[in-house]
């Protein structure tokens, strides 16, 4: 296994899912860990690929299914807590979906698929807001520390939001700082770390709202 930084972040991230929300009763934690998993496979093969060097990005376009699918779950997970999110979920999945139809007719398969990125982490981002406001909006009374849904949105938020801003300003992050890493890898790398680390969080705060249910 290649130990690059974002490698090392899916491998910590997949072992504590697994064995932190893995039991858990709800389907989301469970495609959420194996959704890690797959993550972390996609990222091996793809530094396999580039060692012999062999174009790797049809394969990422590939893993866009299941990242598109499974934040799309995560989120609709979320936010159906407080309303029936079909509606605005069907439209956001389709503008994301056809998106993906455009970049197919536009591009090689073998081309990164800039379109699709850019189009669902403004739609992730967008998702993210609208849960803070129907939480703002709750009567109940949640403990922001411990709530495990709180935690795996923030995350969802901040690397998507975060995407978009390096994508926005691509063309002033490529200079190289720290052998031939450029500052685009590095926030990249930054993002992955605080996507991963508050949604190990997440899986910490669920194992103990698991255990006060019991």
């Amino acid at each position: 296994m290649r130990l690059s930084p974002i490698v090392i972040a899916e491998t910590v991230c997949l072992i504590s899912a697994v064995a932190l929300v893995w039991k858990d009763k709800y389907a989301f934690w469970k495609v959420v860990t194996c959704y890690i998993a797959i993550a972390l496979l996609t990222e091996q093969y793809a530094a396999y690929l580039s060692s012999r060097h062999q174009h790797n990005l049809w394969l990422f376009n590939i893993f866009l299914f299941f990242e598109i699918s499974t934040i799309l779950f995560g989120l609709y997970h979320c936010i159906k807590a407080y309303i029936n999110p079909k509606p605005i979920f069907a439209i956001g999945g389709g503008i994301i979906c056809l998106s993906y139809v455009i970049f197919l007719f536009k591009q090689p398969f073998s081309e990164s698929n800039n379109l699709t990125i850019s189009v669902m982490s403004v739609v992730y981002a967008l998702y993210c807001l609208y849960y803070y406001y129907l939480l703002l909006k709750d009567e109940n009374f949640i403990e922001i520390k411990n709530h495990p849904e709180f935690w795996w949105v923030t995350g969802v938020l901040f690397y998507y939001f975060g995407s978009t801003m390096a994508n926005i300003f691509d063309g002033l992050f490529n200079v190289k700082i720290i052998g031939y890493a450029t500052l685009r890898y590095c926030i990249y790398v930054l993002l992955n770390y605080i996507l991963y680390s508050l949604w190990i969080y997440s899986f910490i705060c669920r194992m103990k709202q698991r255990k006060l249910q019991s």
